[in-house]
């Protein structure tokens, strides 16, 4: 399988986001911003992919911090943050 790029992953992300706090607000049910937010963060988990602009540093590093990242948005925004709707 291809892997996406960092444009098309961020455009991804943010559908994901927004369709989850439409249904969010639909349902009036704050869980669902937590589940878009889950999503995200093991988008950038599973496919570390970086801007080209920062492409000349170490690629090893660079997926671990993008890693990293992204299981911070997942404890931060998905399990520890609690949205009312």
């Amino acid at each position: 399988m291809k892997k996406l790029s960092f444009k098309a992953q961020i455009r991804i992300s943010f559908v994901i986001v927004v369709c989850a706090f439409v249904l969010g607000q639909i349902v009036k049910m704050g869980i669902f911003h937590n589940i878009g937010w889950i999503l995200v963060g093991l988008l950038f988990a599973i496919n570390p992919v970086w801007p080209e602009a920062v492409d000349w540093r170490n690629h090893d590093e660079l997926r671990k911090g993008i890693r990293i990242g992204g299981v911070l948005v997942i404890i931060v925004f998905g399990f520890l943050i609690r949205y009312g709707v």
